[in-house]
């Protein structure tokens, strides 16, 4: 089936100022796009096809993606393999293929959009306006005036603005847009700025209106009850994607600003905590410098003959390292409740620092990632000389407790581990790899919930897992995917599974996952996941 790329189908055929843009940015390529469908069960569907942005919106589209300028061999090829669009080499098909090519390539373009979806937490239209505008005209410095505002049909807010992003672009605004609703509090949905997004499609019925309800241009001083109406009135498609890029960018006639700049802040930028080696001028600043420049705490020093050395933490970051500092060896930053070395000379109370890992198959940093310990965790090393602590994630009252116990005049190491052992706790004997959790736990065979990752974690899995939820999943190879569903495992069949399917969407293939992840579940070196039921097959 041949890909229709002339102008003719379309009332704005012919060159216009962006595509007289296009022609200059992407010389010798032709722009597609992909459209996505309602399923009947509910989300949607993306198109196994990549059409011209000259030709009609197909019939039932509901949104649209970036604009994909391919090359004529790529143009072959998505004709080749137009009917049977999975038979070629790898898990995907030929058009999320072309994708990832030219992302790769750098021959994406993403119309500018935001979005705020907070009429469910019962923010009024309003106050949605004024946070997108805001947000445009601070952070992208485009006059809102410039844009033209869409409400969605449900709950959302939209704004197309009249400039494109570079796929390289997408990761900087993305981060704007977080810091901008941490500094402000407003909501915006972040979610939108990755590869291969849909964006709904204006006149397209939103399907949690019952069909009542369009995606409708608005008047940005609207009140609700206006916008409301305006959804239920009957509104048309725009006539091809080009014609709604037109509608975006009328108001502008010089091509040359359509590419979006995200400016740098002209500010000086501060040192961060962790990399400044005096000690700060404000004690404000004293705890988070210490967390990452006081002197480390390492469990396994001056082991020799002695007992093994105990630590008693709360969790303050991700695991760092430090070019000048024990060879980069792992660092963790935390707050000591009490910490005592093996030899007695080395204590800690009360105070932030670094505690150290060991390195290497079964030792401390190994443990830890797969331990998936996070910031506010309380937590309890006993050292030694195998560089193979004993690591228990305890409640804050057992840590409080063991602290107490350790520091007491009368207490000691003997008298903390008697009361963690108390607890439940196997405190083993000298040189035990065992890992136990809080005995107010819960086992790994309960359905919780697998949380986005966050920024600059520390835990490789978790930074696997972000890159796969900013950028695509098929951007990870397939022993990293391995990493993150042993992470994910760790919570449960159901969210792990709940998680990729979300990750693949309309690619989502239920029996190649169940099988990729049985077989982690029953492989004989994953003891981990002896709690994890498997499922029947999907049918």
């Amino acid at each position: 089936m041949a890909i229709d790329v002339s102008t003719r189908t379309t009332a704005n055929s012919g060159k216009t100022p962006v595509t007289g843009w296009f022609k200059t940015a992407h010389p010798n390529t032709t722009p597609l796009v992909r459209y996505g469908f309602p399923r009947d069960e509910g989300g949607q569907t993306q198109e196994l096809k990549l059409r011209s942005l000259y030709e009609p919106v197909p019939e039932g589209a509901i949104t649209s993606s970036a604009i994909y300028f391919v090359t004529d061999d790529q143009l072959a090829r998505l004709e080749k393999f137009a009917d049977s669009p999975y038979a070629i080499k790898g898990s995907v098909n030929i058009v999320k293929e072309i994708q990832g090519e030219c992302e790769d390539a750098g021959r994406v373009r993403y119309p500018v959009y935001a979005e705020s979806d907070a009429r469910d937490d019962g923010v009024a239209f309003p106050t949605m306006v004024e946070w997108i505008r805001e947000f445009v005209g601070d952070e992208l410095s485009v006059s809102p005036a410039e844009c033209t505002f869409w409400y969605s049909g449900s709950r959302s807010i939209h704004v197309h603005i009249p400039k494109f992003l570079t796929h390289t672009q997408l990761t900087e605004i993305r981060g704007r847009a977080e810091q901008f609703c941490e500094e402000t509090g407003a909501e915006l949905d972040t979610g939108i700025y990755k590869p291969k997004q849909q964006f709904r499609l204006p006149g397209a019925t939103h399907r949690k209106s019952a069909g009542e309800f369009q995606k409708v241009r608005i008047d940005p001083t609207w009140e609700n009850d206006r916008i409301i109406r305006t959804a239920g009135e009957d509104h048309e498609y725009p006539e091809s994607y080009l014609d709604m890029i037109e509608t975006t960018f009328s108001p502008q006639v010089d091509g040359e600003e359509f590419a979006l700049t995200l400016d740098s802040p002209e500010d000086d930028i501060e040192t961060p905590l962790i990399e400044q080696r005096e000690y700060p001028e404000n004690t404000y600043d004293v705890p988070e410098w210490s967390m990452y420049n006081a002197k480390e705490f390492s469990p396994y020093a001056h082991a020799g003959r002695n007992p093994r050395s105990l630590a008693v933490v709360e969790v303050k970051g991700g695991v760092f390292v430090q070019e000048d500092r024990r060879s980069r060896a792992p660092m963790v930053p935390v707050r000591f409740i009490e910490a005592v070395g093996c030899d007695e000379s080395f204590t800690k109370e009360s105070e932030h620092g670094p505690l150290q890992l060991s390195e290497g198959t079964g030792k401390d940093y190994e443990k830890w990632i797969n331990g998936d310990y996070r910031t506010g965790d309380y937590v309890v090393i006993h050292g030694g000389r195998s560089r193979s602590s004993i690591i228990h994630s305890v409640t804050k009252i057992e840590a409080l407790k063991a602290g107490f116990h350790l520091s007491r005049e009368d207490g000691g190491r003997d008298a903390a581990r008697k009361y963690l052992s108390d607890q439940g706790y196997d405190v083993g004997a000298s040189g035990s790899e065992t890992t136990v959790t809080s005995s107010v736990g819960s086992s790994t065979s309960e359905s919780k919930e697998i949380w986005p990752a966050r920024k600059n974690s520390g835990n490789p899995a978790e930074d696997l897992q972000r890159k796969a939820e900013l950028d695509d999943i098929e951007s990870l190879t397939h022993q990293e995917r391995i990493r993150v569903a042993c992470r994910h495992l760790l919570q449960g069949w159901q969210p792990t599974w709940d998680w990729f399917e979300e990750q693949y969407g309309s690619d989502f293939k239920p029996n190649v996952t169940w099988e990729f992840l049985r077989g982690i579940v029953e492989e004989p070196e994953f003891n981990e996941y002896e709690d994890v039921d498997v499922p029947d097959k999907p049918i």
